[in-house]
């Protein structure tokens, strides 16, 4: 019984280390940002551990033409010719529409992944919460969407936080994640 017990020790300790190398704190920053149009889904690679973990969540995915600007394109309209995933050119967030996008290097370059996300002031979200700081609105003398100036990953939170070149510096982004290791 007690060699049981040591065996099912060490093996929770191997799944412990498993987890997440606890050298690194959290936040990490992302190294890369993809999206993929077939799966809908982002992935950020992040600065952790033996550099094969990623943050992953949903998008909506389409061409920002006038007449798909309001559809998803799971349909015929998407060339075939780039592999999926495809590399993200540019990342705004807009503090209006409460959605990140990101600009997608795909086909004639007006293809964006575009999700939903929490933005708000980080003043104001250690005051309330973080649906209740969606009603502080952001000043109007600053036009939306605006760039993203870092992005960072939490495994411990599962979201993704995006710093904004708005205001005094101190607006974010936030969305959930999944954060996991690629085998």
């Amino acid at each position: 019984m007690l060699t049981g017990t040591f065996l099912g020790l060490g093996a929770l300790a191997l799944a412990a280390t498993a987890v997440a190398p606890a050298a690194d704190a959290a936040p990490v920053p992302v190294t890369g940002l993809n999206c993929d149009g077939d799966t809908y889904k982002c992935t950020a690679n992040l600065r952790f551990g033996d550099g094969r973990w990623v943050a992953q969540w949903n998008v909506n995915v389409f061409h920002q033409s006038a007449a798909s600007h309001q559809r998803v394109t799971r349909s015929a309209d998407a060339p075939r010719t780039a592999a999926a995933p495809v590399p993200v050119t540019t990342l705004t967030c807009d503090g209006d529409t409460y959605k990140c996008t990101a600009g997608l290097q795909f086909g004639d370059g007006r293809w964006v992944a575009q999700w939903n996300a929490n933005v708000f002031h980080q003043a104001v979200s250690h005051a309330v919460s973080a649906a209740s700081a969606k009603t502080v609105k952001a000043p109007r003398e600053a036009a939306a969407p605006v760039p993203v100036t870092a992005l960072n990953c939490d495994g411990d939170t599962y979201k993704c936080t995006a710093n904004l070149r708005f205001g005094d510096g101190r607006w974010v982004a936030q969305w959930d994640a999944s954060v996991f290791h690629q085998n």
